[in-house]
């Protein structure tokens, strides 16, 4: 009689237990939906705007090089340069960011800062993206005629500490895409963790996310080391 009656408890815990796990799955799986049709959406509308950041960072350099022209004539090429041209690639290439998909970040955010898998490393890593998307929305864009007049102040002797702080806000936002001592991408992570929730359509999806994003950063990318160069010449230097 007992093993009949711990037979048939078995049995009852097994037919809740299924139902909870099947709801788990739909729960994961809805969620994965959300996430690609998000980021989706997202990439479409960077696409479409990527003229008008790279635009915005024609328009930065040339402002600058017109601002303060042949002001690192004298300059002396030390570490405190190298950081001034790490400033200035920033500065450019988050002015081609901040103008193009601006207002969608905060879409992004929104829509998947409440998302929530059964996995909760995935959870956390995309409510992370969501954090960082609100973090650049944030960042302020650094006076670079500014700081370099400072610099030059002060001898040479160090960058503001406008320049400084600019540069480990910069620095932060590159490492929180980054995860663990491999240092992988944070989207490639998610990514593959969404990978048992994905039907063929959520597939095709992300080909579709992967292939913007990767034409979008090549874009902007080659915007900013462009419109490098033509500032390096315009502020008296062969290279920045």
């Amino acid at each position: 009689m007992r093993k009949l009656i711990a037979a048939l408890a078995w049995v009852a815990c097994a037919c809740l237990l299924v139902p909870a796990v099947a709801a788990g799955r739909v729960d994961d799986v809805a969620a994965t939906r959300a996430y690609l049709r998000a980021a989706d959406v997202y990439e479409l509308g960077a696409f479409s705007e990527v003229g008008s950041g790279v635009a915005a960072i024609e328009a930065r350099s040339a402002a600058i090089g017109g601002e303060c022209p042949s002001v690192l004539t004298y300059a002396p090429r030390d570490g405190e340069f190298r950081e001034l041209g790490e400033e200035i690639n920033g500065a450019l290439l988050f002015t081609g960011v901040l103008t193009a998909v601006d207002p969608m970040m905060l879409r992004l955010a929104h829509a998947i800062g409440g998302l929530a898998w059964s996995d909760r490393r995935l959870t956390r890593l995309v409510h992370a993206v969501a954090a960082e998307e609100r973090v650049i929305v944030r960042l302020v864009l650094p006076d670079v005629c500014a700081d370099i007049a400072e610099w030059k102040a002060s001898a040479y002797a160090a960058l503001p500490q406008s320049a400084a702080g600019f540069l480990a806000r910069v620095q932060a936002i590159e490492s929180m895409g980054l995860v663990g001592s491999s240092e992988e991408s944070r989207e490639a992570l998610i990514m593959r963790l969404l990978r048992p929730y994905e039907g063929a359509r959520e597939r095709r999806t992300v080909k579709q996310i992967e292939r913007l994003e990767g034409q979008i950063g090549k874009r902007w990318q080659a915007a900013a080391s462009a419109a490098r160069s033509r500032l390096a010449a315009a502020l008296g230097v062969s290279a920045l």
